[in-house]
C-alpha cells in the first residue's frame, strides 16, 4: 500500500509540475530544462549514453577508460561466482542504485553505498548467491523510470565489473562534470561521506569553489586538493560530451588513470531545486544550457 501511495503522489507531483512549468514567467532553471528534455527530447543517443554497458563502448571509442568488464548476461543464474576475482561489483545497465558489492568473496547489497561505506559492521547487508540472482532477475524485469524515456529503450543486462580504487588511496572521489555544448561548466565533487553529511561541493574547471547558499552549516567541508591530472579529467569529460547540449559525465581518478563511472542525461530525474538548494546557482547553471529548437 505504501508503495502504491508513493507512486500516486509521484504521478500527481509530475502532473503538477507539468502545469507549473508552462506558466508565464516561470524560472527556466536547470531542473526546468531537464523536465523539458524528459517530455520532449527523443535523441536516440540518449539510450546509448544511459545504458551502462553500451556507454562503456562509446567511451572506449573516444579514448576514455571504463572499469574492466568481467561478465555480461541476461541470465543471472550463469554468473560464474567461483571464477570471479575476490572483489567486484554486480549491477544492472538500465537503472540506478541497482548494485551488489563482493568484498573478499562475501556478497553485500550495496545500492548507492550509504549503508556500507564508513561502517565497520554492515552484516545486515550481506546476501547469498541465491539472493543475488533474485535481485538481478527483479532488476531485469523492472523498468527503472517511465518518465525518463531512454531507460525504457535499453535492453536490460547484468554486468560484473572491477572495483576501482582512488589514486593515492583513500575514499573514492567522484568528479561529476556538468557539461554544456561539450564544455565543462561545473563539477560536483561527490563521495559517500559527503552524502552522509549532506555536503555539496561544486567547483569550476579551474578548481574555484562556487559559494553556494542555503547549505547545511552544521557540516562544514574543506575543498579537496586539486588533482594532479585535473586537465585529463576535464579532457575526458569534454570528449564524451561533444555533441550534447547537456551531459553529466562522472569520472574517477583511479590507480589506473581517469576512469568513467557513468554518464547521465537525466540528473536527479528533473526534480525541483536541483542540483543544489541555491536557486541562483541553479538558474545560472540552467542559463548555460541551450535547448534544441522544438
Amino acid at each position: 500500500m505504501a508503495n502504491l501511495i508513493t507512486k500516486v503522489m509521484d504521478r500527481l507531483n509530475w502532473l503538477y509540475l507539468g502545469v507549473v512549468d508552462n506558466l508565464p514567467g516561470v524560472t527556466k532553471d536547470f531542473s526546468w530544462k531537464l523536465r523539458w528534455r524528459m517530455r520532449n527530447d527523443r535523441n536516440p543517443l540518449f539510450v546509448l549514453i544511459q545504458d551502462k554497458y553500451k556507454g562503456k563502448e562509446y567511451a572506449q571509442q573516444r579514448g576514455v577508460r571504463s572499469a574492466e568488464q568481467y561478465f555480461v548476461t541476461d541470465k543471472p543464474e550463469t554468473i560464474p561466482f567461483d571464477t570471479l576475482p575476490d572483489n567486484y561489483f554486480i549491477k544492472a545497465n538500465h537503472g540506478c542504485k541497482w548494485n551488489i558489492y563482493c568484498k573478499n568473496r562475501e556478497l553485500y547489497h550495496y545500492s548507492d553505498g550509504e549503508d556500507i561505506i564508513g561502517r565497520k559492521n554492515f552484516i545486515k547487508n550481506k546476501i547469498t548467491r541465491e539472493q543475488v540472482i533474485d535481485y538481478c532477475k527483479t532488476w531485469l524485469d523492472t523498468v527503472y523510470s517511465k518518465r525518463e524515456w531512454a531507460y525504457q529503450e535499453i535492453v536490460p543486462m547484468i554486468l560484473v565489473e572491477e572495483v576501482i580504487e582512488q589514486r593515492g588511496g583513500g575514499e573514492l572521489l567522484d568528479y561529476r562534470c556538468f557539461t554544456f555544448d561539450g564544455i565543462v561548466k561545473a563539477i560536483y565533487l561527490d563521495c559517500v561521506s559527503y552524502t552522509l553529511k549532506h555536503q555539496k561541493i561544486y567547483i569550476d574547471k579551474n578548481w574555484n569553489e562556487f559559494q553556494l547558499k542555503n547549505l547545511n552549516e552544521d557540516t562544514p567541508h574543506v575543498l579537496p586538493e586539486i588533482p594532479e591530472n585535473l586537465k585529463d579529467i576535464i579532457d575526458a569529460a569534454e570528449k564524451l560530451a561533444k555533441g550534447f547540449d547537456f551531459l553529466r559525465v562522472d569520472l574517477y581518478d583511479t590507480t589506473r588513470g581517469v576512469t568513467l563511472g557513468e554518464m547521465s542525461v537525466y540528473h536527479m530525474g528533473g526534480m525541483p531545486m536541483q542540483p543544489t538548494p541555491d536557486e541562483d546557482f541553479n538558474k545560472w547553471l540552467g542559463d548555460q544550457w541551450n535547448l534544441p529548437k522544438s
